[in-house]
């Protein structure tokens, strides 16, 4: 009988100890899907880098490849409505950028690119799912689409000179949070969230305080 219940004991724990393996590949299957997904995102050998959460004024690069750097790494944009002369000409960075402007006011490109052609900006209603922008080819049926601007450096221009520049008009757009979208031979490599106020709204203003609104974050 001893020998009995023990077989049968050894035989249980053989059974549970299969579940429990069982369990546990599933898990990591699972998560392995989860990943190829994630990694489909992006072009074939680069990765997505969407950000879950992002901050104004941060350029968050998508579709490089490792130890690829971006053909715009850094940017500085100025307006004619809000801010000093200092905050309208800060140096180029890849976050801190002005991020926050009034409706109708107007915006100046200053891309930190060796590329003086080819490189353009896409303005979106602001997507949670930033991978939106990395699913297709871009245009102006794209939802959510509101412009589009080439940026392009004149060799005859001053160096200060602004690539381009276009507003936002306050009766075709309403103020809110904006998708900046940066594509190099019409293919995504950064985005960048901003937010836009009705006119006259923030033009008083100091600097701090406008610091202040860029410091925002949402998903």
């Amino acid at each position: 009988m001893k020998k009995i219940a023990l077989f049968f004991t050894a035989a249980l724990a053989l059974l549970l100890t299969t579940n429990c393996n069982n369990g546990t590949n599933a898990n990591v299957s699972n998560e392995s899907e989860k990943t190829n997904l994630a990694d489909n995102l992006a072009s074939e050998d680069a990765t997505a880098q969407v950000p879950d959460t992002m901050v104004l004024g941060k350029l968050y690069f998508v579709n490089l490849k490792e130890g690829e750097q971006p053909i715009m790494t850094g940017l500085s944009l100025n307006g004619n409505h809000c801010g000093s002369e200092d905050f309208n000409n800060k140096p180029f960075a890849a976050e801190g950028i002005r991020s926050v402007f009034e409706l109708n006011e107007w915006i100046e490109f200053h891309p930190q690119s060796d590329a003086q052609t080819g490189i353009k900006v896409m303005v979106f209603k602001h997507n949670a799912d930033q991978s939106a922008y990395l699913k297709g080819s871009l245009n102006d049926e794209t939802p959510n689409y509101v412009l589009a601007c080439d940026l392009n450096k004149d060799p005859d221009a001053e160096e200060t000179y602004h690539w381009g520049s276009f507003y936002l008009h306050p009766e075709e757009v309403e103020p809110g949070y904006y998708d900046f979208v940066f594509l190099y031979n019409n293919k995504v490599f950064a985005t960048m969230l901003t937010k836009f106020y009705k006119e006259s709204e923030i033009d008083q203003k100091t600097d701090s305080d406008l610091e202040n609104l860029m410091k925002q974050a949402i998903n």
